[in-house]
Formats: C-alpha cells, sequence, structure tokens
C-alpha cells in the first residue's frame, strides 16, 4: 500500500472539482458539545459526491474480475490480485499506470530478495531475522528519499520480502513457488486495473495537468502583473507561497500524464523547463519590485520598459483566460524580444546614457521576464520545443539524516518483532510480521505517523469483525461467483469510496485490505474460525505494535524536522557563499524550493503557525540566486568578480552584521568605480545593483543567515 501517494488522489477529484473543499471549523460556545457531529459529517461530506462513488464502482469491477481470472487461472492465493486492485486504485488513468509499474518493480526487487535470504539462511533464523531487518532498513530509508511512486516501489521491494517469505517459514523448499505465485497475482491484479481503467477512466491525467499547469500560468501572469509595481513584495508573499505548494505536484503530474500518452511525452521537456522556470518567477518577482520603490524619480525608459512588459502580460493573461495557446505563445515570443532588448541596451550603455540605477533594474526585468518567458512556452505549440531541453527535471532535497532516522527505526522494529515472536513461540508470529514489516516502512513519511496508523489498526479491526461475520454466516451460503460479487461489493466500494477522503483514507485501507485478506475467498474455500481469529489477533497485534514504535522508536517530531529543513536551508545557503564548488542555479534553486515544499508540510502537519520560518527560507533563496547570477555575470571579469568575492566574503564568514553591511558597501562602491572603464562598464552597473539586493536581503535576515554561516 502507498500510504504516501494515496492523498494524489483527493487532489485529483477535487482538482477537478468534484471533491467539495474541507469545511472549516467554527467558533462557538457550544463547540464542545457539536464537535462529534462535526468532525462526523466533515469525515463523510466527501462521499456524497457523485464522482467518488463512480471511480468505487470501477474499482469494484476491476476487483471483481481480477479475483475471478485468479480463479479461473487457480492461482493459490486469488484474493491477492483483488488486494493489488484496491491498493493501486486511482482516479487518474495515468496515477494507475505508474503505480502499477512500480509496484510490479517493487514485487519483483521484494521476491528476488526474499529469494536470497532464505538461500542464505533458510536455517539460521536468528541471521534471516537480521538480514530481513537490514533490508527493511535500507528500503525504508530508499523510500525516504525518492518521491511519489518510486518511493512507494522502494518500501515495497522491503516488505514484499515479508510477504512471501514468511508463509514458507514451514517450508523453506517453497519460497521459488511463493514468489512465483506473487508476482502472478500483482501482475493479474495490474492488468486488470489497466484494463478497466483503460475502458472506463479516459485520459484524465492528461486533462489534470492541463488544468494545473494553465492555473499556475494564470496565477503567476497575474502575481507577475503586480511585482511590476513599485513595493508590492508584501501582496506577492501570499501568492508566491500558494503558488509554490501547488507547483510541488506539477513534476508528478508530468509523470502521470507521461505515462498516458505520448503527446505528453514530447512535451515533457518544455514542460520541465517551464517548472523550473516558475520557482525563477517566485525568487525574482520580489527583487523586482523591491528595486522599483527605491527608484525616487519616475524615468521615461523605465515607464516605458515596464509598460510594454505590462502589455505583453495583460495579453498573455486575456489569451490564458481564453484558452488561445498560439496567441499566448506570440506573447511569450513578444517577452523574449524585449528581454533581448534590454540586453542589448544594457550592452551598449555607458556611464552617459544609463545610471548604474538604472541598468539595476533593467538587469532585474530582464531576468524576470526571461523567467516567464520560459513559463509560458510550456504551452504546446511548435516554437515551445526549441532549446526546451536544458532543464530535465527539478531536483529534489535529499534528507539523509531523516532517512537514516526512518531506516534505524524500521530496522529496530522489524528486530523487536522478530524477538517477539522468538521468544513467545506464538504459531501465529508469523502473520504478526506481516502486520508489522508493511507498516513501518509505508507510514514512515507521515508528520504524524502514530496517528495515522491508530486509524489504520481501527480500519484492521473493523475489517476483523465483519469478515467473522462474513465467514460464519455468508460465505457458507455462496454457492456461486456472482452471488459472491454480490456480498463482497459493499465493503469494497464503501472501502475505495472512502479511501479518496483525507479523514477515512487509513481507516478505510485498513478495513478494505485486510477484509480481503482474512475473509480470503478462495477455490475452493476454506472455513477456519480458530484460524480466522488467530490472524486477526495477529495482524492487530502486529499494526499496535507499529503504533508504538512510532511512538517510543525515532519518534517523529514535526516541530523538530521544521528546524532541521530551516538548518539544511542554511548549510545549502552557506555553500553558495563560500563558492569553493561550482554549482548549476537551476539545480540549487529547485533543490531549496523542494525544502520550502517540505518545510510547509511539515508546518501544517504540526500545527505551527507564523509566516518567519518560511520568509526566512524565501529570502535565502533570493540571496543565494543573486550571488549565483553574480558569478555567472562576471565570469569573465576577473577584477570585478574578485570585488564581488571580497563583499560576501564575511557572510561566508559568519562576522557581525555591521562587517558584512560594511563590506557589501565597499564592494559597492569599488564595483561603482568600474563603471567608467570603456569595457565591462554596464557589467559592473548590473553587479553593483545585485549587490545592493544582496546588502538590503541581509540586513533584513541577518541573524538567519550568520546561523547559515555556523551551522
Amino acid at each position: 500500500m502507498s500510504l504516501a501517494v494515496v492523498p494524489s488522489q483527493i487532489v485529483a477529484l477535487r482538482r477537478a472539482a468534484v471533491l467539495p473543499a474541507l469545511p472549516k471549523a467554527k467558533a462557538s460556545r457550544t463547540a464542545s458539545a457539536t464537535a462529534p457531529r462535526s468532525l462526523l459529517s466533515a469525515a463523510f461530506a466527501p462521499l456524497a459526491v457523485r464522482a467518488v462513488w463512480v471511480h468505487a464502482a470501477r474499482t469494484l469491477g476491476a476487483a471483481l474480475l481480477a479475483l475471478y481470472l485468479a480463479f479461473q487461472l487457480q492461482l493459490d492465493t486469488p484474493y491477492s490480485a483483488m488486494t493489488t486492485v484496491m491498493i493501486v486504485a486511482n482516479p487518474v488513468q495515468g496515477m494507475i499506470l505508474q503505480k502499477s509499474l512500480y509496484r510490479f518493480g517493487g514485487t519483483l526487487v521484494g521476491g528476488v530478495a526474499a529469494v536470497t535470504l532464505f538461500a542464505l539462511f533458510a536455517q539460521a533464523p536468528v541471521l534471516f531475522l537480521i538480514g530481513l531487518a537490514l533490508w527493511m532498513a535500507l528500503c525504508t530509508g530508499a523510500s525516504t528519499l525518492l518521491r511519489g511512486f518510486r518511493s512507494y516501489g522502494a518500501v515495497l521491494a522491503g516488505y514484499t520480502v515479508a510477504l512471501i517469505a514468511m508463509p514458507a517459514v514451514d517450508n523453506p523448499d517453497a519460497i521459488f513457488t511463493l514468489t512465483m505465485a506473487r508476482l502472478s497475482v500483482v501482475f493479474l491484479g495490474i492488468a486488470s486495473s489497466a484494463l478497466v481503467g483503460a475502458l472506463f477512466t479516459g485520459r484524465t491525467a492528461e486533462r489534470d495537468l492541463d488544468l494545473l499547469f494553465r492555473g499556475l500560468l494564470k496565477d503567476l501572469v497575474s502575481g507577475s502583473r503586480i511585482a511590476l509595481r513599485p513595493g508590492q513584495s508584501g501582496s506577492l508573499r501570499p501568492l508566491r507561497r500558494a503558488i509554490g505548494a501547488r507547483l510541488g505536484g506539477l513534476d508528478d503530474a508530468i509523470r502521470f500524464a507521461a505515462a498516458e500518452t505520448p503527446r505528453v511525452t514530447a512535451r515533457a521537456p518544455a514542460l520541465r523547463d517551464a517548472s523550473a522556470a516558475m520557482l525563477g518567477v517566485l525568487s525574482s518577482g520580489p527583487s523586482l519590485t523591491e528595486l522599483l520603490a527605491q527608484q525616487e524619480d519616475a524615468d521615461p525608459l523605465l515607464a516605458d520598459w515596464l509598460g510594454a512588459a505590462d502589455s505583453l502580460l495583460a495579453q498573455a493573461q486575456d489569451h490564458l483566460a481564453r484558452h488561445d495557446d498560439d496567441a499566448v505563445v506570440q506573447a511569450a515570443l513578444g517577452l523574449g524580444r524585449l528581454r533581448r532588448d534590454l540586453e542589448a541596451t544594457m550592452e551598449g550603455a555607458g556611464p552617459a546614457s544609463l545610471t548604474p540605477e538604472l541598468i539595476g533594474v533593467a538587469d532585474r526585468l530582464a531576468d524576470f521576464i526571461g523567467e516567464i518567458e520560459r513559463c509560458l512556452l510550456g504551452l504546446p505549440h511548435p516554437e515551445t520545443q526549441e532549446g526546451a531541453s536544458r532543464v530535465l527535471r527539478n531536483a529534489n532535497f535529499l534528507d539523509w539524516s531523516w532517512a537514516a532516522k526512518n531506516a534505524a527505526r524500521a530496522g529496530l522494529t522489524v528486530l523487536i518483532a522478530g524477538a517477539i515472536w522468538f521468544g513467545t513461540a506464538w504459531s501465529s508470529g508469523a502473520i504478526m510480521m506481516t502486520g508489522v514489516i508493511p507498516n513501518i516502512g509505508l507510514f514512515a513519511l507521515r508528520e504524524r505517523p502514530s496517528e495515522a496508523v491508530i486509524d489504520f489498526v481501527w480500519g484492521v479491526c473493523a475489517a476483523a469483525a465483519l469478515g467473522l461475520f462474513y465467514l460464519l454466516w455468508v460465505l457458507p451460503q455462496i454457492t456461486d461467483f456472482p452471488l459472491l460479487a454480490l456480498w463482497l461489493a459493499p465493503p469494497l466500494i464503501f472501502g475505495a469510496a472512502a479511501a479518496t477522503t483525507p479523514r477515512l483514507m487509513f481507516f478505510a485501507l485498513g478495513f478494505v485490505v485486510f477484509f480481503i485478506t482474512l475473509v480470503a475467498p478462495s477455490n475452493p474455500m476454506v472455513y477456519d474460525p480458530a484460524g480466522f481469529l488467530n490472524n486477526a489477533l495477529a495482524l492487530i497485534a502486529g499494526s499496535a505494535l507499529t503504533a508504538l514504535a512510532y511512538r517510543l522508536i525515532l519518534p517523529v517530531d514535526a516541530r523538530m524536522l521544521r528546524r532541521h529543513l530551516l538548518i539544511d536551508l542554511q548549510r545549502d545557503l552557506h555553500a553558495v557563499l563560500r563558492g569553493r564548488k561550482a554549482m548549476r542555479a537551476e539545480e540549487w534553486e529547485s533543490r531549496m524550493h523542494d525544502r520550502m515544499r517540505l518545510l510547509t508540510a511539515r508546518l501544517r502537519g504540526a500545527n505551527i503557525g507564523g509566516d518567519a520560518p518560511l520568509r526566512s527560507g524565501f529570502d535565502a533563496i533570493r540571496l543565494g540566486r543573486d550571488i549565483l547570477r553574480l558569478r555567472a555575470l562576471l565570469g569573465s571579469d576577473p577584477e570585478a568578480l574578485a570585488i564581488a568575492r571580497r563583499g560576501v566574503a564575511p557572510m561566508a564568514e559568519g562576522k557581525s552584521r555591521s562587517a558584512a553591511l560594511k563590506a557589501l558597501d565597499e564592494s559597492v562602491d569599488a564595483m561603482r568605480a568600474l563603471d567608467l572603464r570603456p569595457e565591462g562598464g554596464a557589467q559592473a552597473a548590473r553587479a553593483e545593483a545585485i549587490l545592493k539586493s544582496i546588502a538590503a536581503i541581509y540586513a533584513h535576515r541577518s541573524r538567519f543567515f550568520q546561523q547559515a554561516a555556523k551551522s
């Protein structure tokens, strides 16, 4: 089960306007009396939407198809094919295909690992347990570093070993047969889900990508017009945060849609380049509006530049609203011409024609509209494919510390669960392990994993209660597959629908997966109430042990994760300040924005208010971007580059605020003297403006940046 990826179902449904926004709690003197009713209403309100039940019906059809085919093929565990369908279920066909691919790949890798461990340690249970713990730790750590369905595939490779190996404990010679049986049912479930999705779902991933991308473009163009007005950085702040949060899902949306149709595959380089440029717009916009606010006199030339940029953005905004892609692309190409005119003006300018201040504004404006141009060229158009392969994928932040903690927790929990099994000689200990191992990996990426696991445990308890009723009173009366399908339909369709709602999804996953596992419909059916109760108790105990492990073994603290992310932001900024190794500005910036997305999610998960950490993070991105731009600008001018390095050196060394600002002021003065040179004067003027911007940002967040030098 991919618990980390399940919210993508909710996003997909809500993006298509088929799920309502969650209701907000209202303050009231009678809040305590109405709280239970409000919670129930909030939990079940999304189930009133027709599209949720349409998705659930499709999932049910695929699950029953998988079970029927497994019966016809006489597979050993036919119900596992149905479980696979429930796990990969998604309202978006592209997501089904992507998740199915990584599920099969993870199962294959896990099967190879299971056979290898049994081949090495079949006669040494303790060594086998240690090997299993190390493998699960490795896979859990890898899933923390990866994103989306890659993360799911990694953790699946870990717990597949338990799902294959535990049934083979009493019969090691059957390990290869069990591995092939597992691969067979997983492949059958994937094929059934893909077939039903292709017939009844449609290419919704491409549509969702189009909605997301166009929505981001509209908001960016609207915000860009605000940025052209002096002193509007405060107005840009909430818009920048909202766009940054939505931008985090764009790369995944591109992959899902590319899996669904070759049209998106062809556009993927341009889309990823546009995604990287959107990060540049978020960073460069505040710097431009703050620089415009510092201009004391209205310069006619500057007014012409701003007027031309605003006119082109207004055209793009209007054409985006009318879905006229050709006209939007033409507006983008117009922005490109304006950018080149600005660069040509700066290159040919002398002290008599343009002031250093005006050159600085022109530099900022050219950088800003260049990023907007790249964003708009992500729309489908023949001219957008030229030169669009510069950025193929946004860089992700690799949180090695969090990965190490998740890996250590997973390994220790497997060892503790194994010690309980061996120490008590519990006959259902192997089943308990299958309740522990998947959950200790799947919930590791949650901000509050122990709470999510508790919801999951309640789902398992509900599955056990209903499953016992089915085993004793329902299944003995069933004589054919249509009647079996009729009785299985209510719990399965409820589980598929509830899994799309935020408040019920973990309960629903525990319920639907373990209802199928415990009832275990097979042909012929086996009725063993005592075995059922033992297995149910073992699964509940394993899930409860997982919840306890999350509370006691390296417990997840969202506040601690927030501090850790801020420290990593500071370290990456310090690496830029020191400049000891070359780095691509776009890669660095996208990695920093990825951290900001994680920081926003963790603040939300911990219910931590306040904008100070977010403002500090965005200012760190702006400062780092300016320093990287400064080095790129002065790369061919050793004299000016040396002056710039002296200016930022005190910041890198963690000197006092006054010392750092003094060094920056001295660099500005020295750069101004270079403006008078016959060659490179305009370049020095641009560098002077960037140094002033660096000084302004540093003065505002000096304490945070000093901590960066000490981190």
